[in-house]
């Protein structure tokens, strides 16, 4: 070490506070003559009043400032600067510092010095640009790279739509040989193992009542024993060709859909895809998945009205919100139930065979408290279950109208209640105690109570289970459960972003959820991803209701309007909006807006919805 180095180490260690050992900052000296950080003794001031170094009684008043010192600390500190403390300093002080150390400078040295910085400026301009450039071709080269990787996905997509687009060309000429040979092409086409793309033609026939305009149909032909059913409805014959009304109708919906029928296509070939290659292996007709998809979204073009009901009985129409509409086992009769504490039970046949609308109920059953929900029976068609508001669950038999049973064991509202398909005499409900019980028609108490540990908003059973049943709970969460085994759950369905209101089945493997985030979910009980998410209706804070019949998802909606989705597709492909309320007493009443659709159900086995909104209104639609 120098002695010069050494100089400016002793130096350093003089301007050294004794109670933090660092350069000192503003220096307060003592009556006893020691000097220390202005921060550090006044902390030892406040905590033993004594001078650090001898001990001396000390109060802050007896502290001064140390000016000669804090001027030979601020030169200090000038001369010990690194490059790096230079590089931080603000304009103003970098100027300042230059002019202080500059200052006895000759001419000599100035020019040194400038010809010093210009060459130092020329290597840092120069240092970046490259700099710059480097950056740039990494950009452009990871660009090149994803476009590359862009048009080899495109090109493989390309070659699988190509595949099918000659498949789909080899079914109509096969068809057209067909219909001009009397039937001998399409059996050629068959022989040569052209794939069986179902045309528009052939699935119009098979729907008679698509082909027809709303605007030209003829009246429906229907006996007096019969019930409008949708397509099975008899309509008089109407020429069928490729540039009906029926197709065009369909294709302005492919167009409107066309983004999301392209998720949808790739979906289902995502191995084709990946090999470049046209067909799957052991597949012969790839397209029949998309074409049935493709299908389903434009069978239907809207929703039409058979009946008209009100809930409440009340002259003037007020808020008789319907909780809940269910058929029974037969879909001949169908109840409804809400929060005029009634269950009023009508014949469907009846209802969309009379012209008036004004029906009555073919059974009404009072309760002593609003009605979240009704369920019925599988197996005995006259056993109807029920749950309130005051955490009851009720066993009717519709036949006489008498309550079998009324179990009292939830502590607060209970929000649903479901029958077992497979064990009709097992019935599951959830409720705002955070418990999801299952009860035994034979018993008296219940059998199970599953712990949630939140609010209990739904619950379902699988349709081919005994014991496997999903809830969905405020946690914003579905949780699916066997049974047999309560302490874990087979899945935890995790996606929403509010509470889960309802949860229904689409077939044994697939479910839905709706939210109250505006969302509903499909998901597959063997997987915690979400297979589908559908957009289009509205849900903040109520519940709106929420059906299916295994191919399409129907839902209400804050906007007091109805939505149909189908399950392979995440737009909806229908709605309706209901009508603002009336009453005998008023011609026509102002849409608040403050009206929603609260119950929906679907009449399976046919095209028919039974939808209800907040005022009482329920609807008995069919989409056509």
């Amino acid at each position: 070490m120098t002695g010069v180095a050494s100089s400016f180490q002793k130096q350093s260690e003089d301007f050294l506070c004794p109670i933090c050992f660092d350069v000192i900052e503003e220096a307060m000296m003592t009556r006893c003559g020691h000097t220390f950080c202005n921060r550090c003794i006044v902390q030892s001031i406040q905590l033993n009043g004594r001078c650090p170094k001898c001990s001396r009684a000390l109060d802050e008043d007896s502290i001064y400032p140390n000016f000669l010192l804090n001027e030979l600390v601020t030169k200090h500190r000038r001369a010990r600067r690194t490059p790096a403390q230079l590089s931080r300093l603000e304009p103003a002080e970098l100027k300042e510092y230059l002019v202080s150390e500059t200052a006895e400078l000759g001419l000599p040295n100035v020019n040194l010095m400038l010809e010093l910085l210009q060459t130092r400026r020329r290597a840092l301009e120069a240092d970046s640009q490259r700099t710059q450039n480097v950056l740039l071709r990494e950009f452009l080269t990871t660009l090149r790279r994803q476009r590359e990787e862009m048009l080899q996905q495109l090109q493989r997509e390309l070659q699988v739509i190509d595949t099918d687009q000659k498949r789909v060309e080899q079914a109509l000429d096969g068809e057209r040989r067909g219909a001009a040979g009397g039937g001998d092409g399409a059996a050629a086409g068959d022989a040569a193992g052209v794939p069986c793309v179902p045309s528009m033609e052939a699935e119009r026939g098979a729907l008679p009542t698509e082909s027809v305009s709303p605007d030209v149909a003829g009246p429906v032909a229907v006996s007096d024993g019969e019930v409008p059913e949708g397509f099975n409805v008899v309509r008089g014959a109407v020429p069928q060709t490729p540039d009906s009304d029926a197709l065009a109708r369909r294709r302005r919906q492919v167009h409107s859909h066309f983004d999301d029928l392209v998720k949808c296509y790739f979906s289902l070939r995502p191995r084709a895809v990946h090999r470049g290659a046209g067909g799957e292996e052991g597949d012969a007709c790839p397209l029949d998945s998309f074409s049935d998809a493709l299908s389903r979204l434009t069978r239907y073009s809207g929703m039409r009205p058979l009946a008209s009901l009100n809930y409440s009985s009340d002259l003037v129409a007020g808020a008789s919100i319907v909780s809940s509409i269910e058929f029974d086992k037969d879909k001949e009769m169908f109840a409804i139930a809400g929060v005029t504490k009634k269950i009023k039970i009508y014949d469907y046949g009846f209802v969309v065979r009379n012209a008036i609308d004004i029906h009555y109920p073919t059974l009404e059953m009072a309760c002593t408290s609003k009605i979240s929900c009704v369920a019925w029976n599988g197996y005995h068609k006259s056993v109807l279950a029920s749950s309130d508001y005051e955490g009851a669950i009720t066993i009717w038999d519709t036949a006489t109208g008498q309550k079998r049973h009324v179990y009292q064991e939830h502590e607060k509202r209970c929000w649903s209640v479901d029958f077992n398909l497979v064990d009709t005499n097992l019935i599951a409900s959830g409720s705002d105690d955070f418990t999801v019980k299952l009860w035994a028609a034979n018993a008296s108490h219940s059998i199970l109570s599953l712990e949630a540990k939140v609010n209990v908003c739904c619950v379902k059973f699988n349709p081919s289970s005994r014991f496997q049943l999903a809830f969905g709970s405020a946690d914003h969460n579905v949780h699916y459960y066997d049974l047999r085994n309560t302490k874990q759950p087979l899945q935890v369905f995790k996606g929403h972003q509010k509470a889960v209101s309802y949860v229904k089945f689409v077939s044994d493997t697939d479910l839905v959820s709706a939210s109250t985030d505006s969302q509903l979910k499909l998901w597959s009980v063997t997987s915690p991803t979400c297979l589908r998410s559908f957009h289009g209706h509205v849900n903040e804070k109520n519940f709106v209701g929420l059906a299916t019949d295994g191919t399409y998802v129907a839902c209400g909606s804050e906007n007091n309007s109805l939505y149909v989705y189908y399950k392979g597709l995440s737009q909806s492909v229908l709605s309706y909006k209901f009508e603002p309320p009336r009453s005998l007493l008023e011609k026509e009443r102002a849409d608040d807006g403050n009206q929603f659709v609260s119950a929906v159900c679907c009449k399976s086995g046919s095209s028919v919805l039974v939808a209800a909104n907040s005022q009482g209104t329920i609807k008995v639609l069919e989409l056509y």
